[in-house]
């Protein structure tokens, strides 16, 4: 049988020192992630030609939304805030475009991190600039050390899903983010969430596979923790013609 061919978005990074210089980057924990699962990753570069974004399409039986810089909160309609991290103007252009095109194919879809939230964003909800504005008290979801560390606990709160399948009632997970789920997004389930209430993991129910995960697998699978890898391994399965 074929190996999914898995499309994994990256960031537009300027060179420091260098003007008018940028990269093509993404994380190689993606890569990684996935060639363990049994597909064959493939870094898509940004771009905002639609015709090439649909040349590339055509390749993919799954598509990756990676983690990254924050997302310009005109595209949930929100004036810039205290506490906005740094945006990429041009990511925000190109992945909208690719989602937009890819979202048609019904194809699955997994968003992790920035990509959870461009997935919610994408289909009509919001995210909170920074979780002080949930008005709440939250645990620490930027952690600062150790990539694959699990630092607190989420609550699988849907039986239906793959979370579900894989661990039952909770899952302990790692956490970079500093924004998170505010307006759910049409179609979108809320499938998991952390004891403060932020909304870890969502789901459209009527499609294939399309999941949200606002944690790293891809950071603790890369350094051999094989729990998360199962997430992988059942995007991949999915993917399979």
């Amino acid at each position: 049988m074929k190996k999914p061919i898995i499309g994994i978005t990256s960031a537009y990074e300027i060179e420091d020192g260098l003007r008018n210089y940028h990269r093509t980057t993404v994380s190689i924990d993606y890569t990684k992630s996935i060639i363990a699962a049994g597909g064959i990753p493939v870094v898509l570069p940004i771009t905002s030609d639609v015709e090439t974004i649909k040349e590339q399409l055509k390749l993919l039986d799954g598509l990756i939304l990676s983690g990254g810089v924050d997302i310009n909160p005109k595209y949930y309609g929100e004036d810039f805030k205290r506490d906005i991290g740094i945006i990429s103007p041009e990511r925000d252009e190109g992945e909208f475009l690719l989602l937009e095109e890819f979202y048609k194919t019904e194809k699955p879809i997994l968003g992790i991190c920035r990509g959870h939230q461009l997935l919610n964003i994408f289909l009509g909800g919001s995210i909170f600039q920074d979780l002080k504005y949930t008005g709440k008290e939250t645990l620490k979801h930027s952690q600062d050390f150790y990539p694959e560390l699990d630092v607190h606990k989420i609550k699988i709160t849907d039986k239906e899903n793959i979370l579900a399948k894989l661990y039952g009632e909770e899952v302990r997970v790692n956490s970079f983010h500093h924004q998170a789920i505010n307006k759910l997004g049409k179609g979108l389930s809320v499938i998991a969430t952390a004891e403060d209430g932020i909304i870890e993991a969502v789901q459209m129910k009527d499609r294939k596979f399309l999941y949200g995960l606002q944690w790293h697998p891809e950071m603790m699978t890369a350094r051999g923790n094989e729990e998360m890898k199962k997430i992988f391994i059942e995007f991949v399965k999915s993917c399979e013609k």
